[in-house]
């Protein structure tokens, strides 16, 4: 079986194309919310689709996934953003891959009509591909005794999914697997083209360097 762990906090948005999404894959699935405080109807929304739902009392990426994975009964999990969505045979995919890989993630494609995100999905893609540094938004995925293994995701101020994926290839094989996740382009419009690329750039350039993370996410986000 396969767990599905969305983190949410305050998606009410975004979350129900998410979980319809999920529900609608062609491989079923065990669905998992891990919440973050929400002071909106994202727990009304996640109820139409689960009942296995974590309450947090506060926002924190680790924490959440962390906590999902906790109340996962599946031989494999895929983390997977609220803002993202399934491509319908995703899961499909997943219960097809080889044995010797221990974890992954899936292509991914900016949802817009900007030309930049065009640019990013496949340039992330090829990146991704390349390095074997997997980010949260194309949906991370593990078997469950190597989550175990890893003790899970780290508590980072910035760059969990890095340091994740990071020390997934110590344990063995990962792949990109075709999706793809579609991801809003919400969290790039923030800032021009240029100014995102660079903050992506300065942030993994940070994390190899071994840099202060929490000046590094105070400097990405301001």
């Amino acid at each position: 079986m396969i767990s599905v762990i969305v983190p949410t906090y305050n998606e009410e948005k975004l979350l129900p194309l998410c979980l319809e999404h999920v529900r609608n894959q062609q491989e079923p699935c065990e669905l998992i919310i891990s919440d973050g405080g929400s002071t909106d109807h994202t727990l009304d929304i996640a109820r139409r689709y689960t009942d296995m739902i974590v309450k947090n009392e506060a926002p924190n990426l680790a924490g959440q996934l962390n906590a999902g994975a906790a109340l996962a009964g599946g031989e494999m999990l895929l983390f997977l953003h609220a803002d993202s969505i399934l491509s319908p045979s995703c899961l499909s995919r997943l219960r097809q891959l080889p044995s010797d890989v221990m974890g992954g993630a899936f292509t991914m494609f900016v949802e817009g009509e900007r030309f930049f995100y065009r640019v990013l999905s496949v340039g992330g893609n090829l990146y991704c591909r390349i390095s074997g540094t997997y980010f949260g938004d194309r949906g991370i995925f593990v078997r469950n005794h190597t989550f175990q293994e890893l003790n899970g995701f780290t508590h980072l101020p910035i760059m969990t999914d890095v340091d994740f994926s990071r020390r997934l290839k110590t344990l063995g094989k990962t792949m990109l697997l075709p999706g793809p996740v579609i991801t809003s382009g919400r969290k790039f419009d923030k800032e021009s083209p240029w100014r995102t690329l660079y903050l992506i750039s300065y942030a993994l350039i940070a994390f190899r360097l071994n840099a202060d993370l929490q000046k590094v996410k105070e400097k990405y986000y301001s």
